[in-house]
């Protein structure tokens, strides 16, 4: 997606235009500062006060933002895949093993929120679906037979993920899955934390924040697919370094697996918590993985050099934005062997609604029909045999 070069392998400026709804087009020499605020005064004092006011975009409220609202319809004998994060599903069941601190009753779902998360799984009709942010294997089972009774959901598979919080990675499947591992044990390169005082946020840059969940899915025929779901640790720029790390230590699990098999169907799949400028994004982007963003329609995936309205840019930069903060930081990365199976034109993020510009998460209550401060990504392929299917013994590395 945004992270290896969302628009194409061999263009990471539109890729980043894309993201950030700059303009990819070449731009002028630049202006000295002086000359720079002088044109915006005389432009400013031009314009009068009414078209000035207009050019200030006004608030918006509750209502469906990113993405798309109308899922593409299936492709015949394809399979969907989506990433998803539930945004803390806690079910109503007390976990003894938590800290009460961090599974308090305000994480318990809501009826209305589930409904809302369940209306967008039923639209979305993955059948595989990667979620990020599950308490609990039962709490997921919980959820699909509360919620999900005839989606086909028949495999399920999660794993503590080691997170001080109790959430973690997990897979809701119309197909088995199979050798479900977590590398609770993997250590990551930086300097292990001195002694935390009483009460702090558990954090230790040389851990996973949650270990990523791999799992091989087998489909008819023979064909598997082996999946990373990840959850990159959350947090600004103090916590790039440790994101960087866990990166690393995904790709060197993925590079042993492609180092067996060049031709292994592979995915790495969640909620990055990464931009396209980031230190994560080079580390993904240097690997030569593809992206989801590859197979996007192609009335989406402009042109180098090619001029588009304001508008038009903004537009199309919404349609795959993620994160209702306006940011795209969830992604489908794939091996060779994989992306060869992958339909064209398939690529999506759907629409669920936005809290609107005034809501304060920390604060405030959800609007009734809100779902996940994430909006899922899916793609489709077809499960024909462009890599060797994984071996019945996978075991963790």
């Amino acid at each position: 997606m945004t992270l290896l070069n969302c628009l194409g392998r061999g263009s990471l400026a539109l890729a980043v235009t894309l993201a950030l709804g700059a303009s990819p087009l070449p731009q002028n020499a630049p202006e000295s500062k002086k000359q720079t605020q002088t044109k915006q005064t005389q432009q400013k004092e031009a314009k009068p006060k009414e078209t000035q006011q207009k050019e200030a975009k006004p608030k918006r409220g509750p209502g469906p933002r990113f993405g798309i609202v109308d899922p593409p319809k299936k492709t015949a004998g394809a399979v969907r895949i989506a990433a998803y994060n539930l945004a803390n599903m806690f079910d109503h069941v007390d976990d003894p093993t938590l800290d009460n601190k961090w599974e308090e009753a305000k994480l318990q779902i809501k009826d209305d929120r589930a409904k809302a998360l369940a209306k967008a799984i039923v639209r979305l009709d993955a059948d595989v679906l990667f979620l990020e942010e599950i308490e609990s294997k039962e709490a997921l089972i919980w959820f699909r037979d509360t919620y999900l009774k005839d989606s086909g959901y028949t495999f399920v598979e999660s794993l503590d993920a080691g997170y001080y919080r109790g959430v973690e990675q997990s897979v809701l499947s119309r197909f088995p899955l199979k050798n479900a591992r977590v590398f609770l044990d993997a250590k990551l390169r930086g300097e292990a934390p001195a002694a935390a005082e009483p009460g702090a946020t558990p954090n230790d840059p040389t851990k996973f924040q949650r270990s990523p969940l791999a799992v091989d899915i087998e489909f008819p025929g023979g064909y598997s697919l082996t999946a990373y779901a990840i959850h990159h640790k959350a947090g600004g720029k103090d916590f790039e370094g440790h994101r960087a790390a866990e990166a690393e230590k995904i790709l060197e699990f993925v590079q042993a697996d492609l180092a067996k098999d060049p031709d292994r169907n592979l995915v790495i799949v969640g909620d990055f918590n990464t931009t396209p400028l980031s230190d994560i994004a080079k580390a993904y982007r240097a690997t030569g993985l593809a992206t989801g963003y590859d197979y996007r329609p192609a009335a989406d995936q402009p042109k180098k050099g090619e001029k588009m309205p304001d508008a038009v840019w903004d537009a199309l930069r919404e349609k795959y934005t993620t994160h209702e903060s306006g940011r795209p930081i969830d992604y489908i990365l794939m091996s060779a062997g994989f992306a060869k199976d992958v339909v064209p034109g398939s690529f999506f993020v759907l629409s669920t609604l936005h809290p609107g510009d005034d809501y304060d998460w920390k604060t405030d209550e959800p609007p009734a029909g809100y779902a996940s401060d994430h909006y899922p990504i899916a793609l489709e392929f077809m499960p024909k045999d462009a890599g060797k299917p994984a071996t019945k013994d996978a075991s963790p590395h």
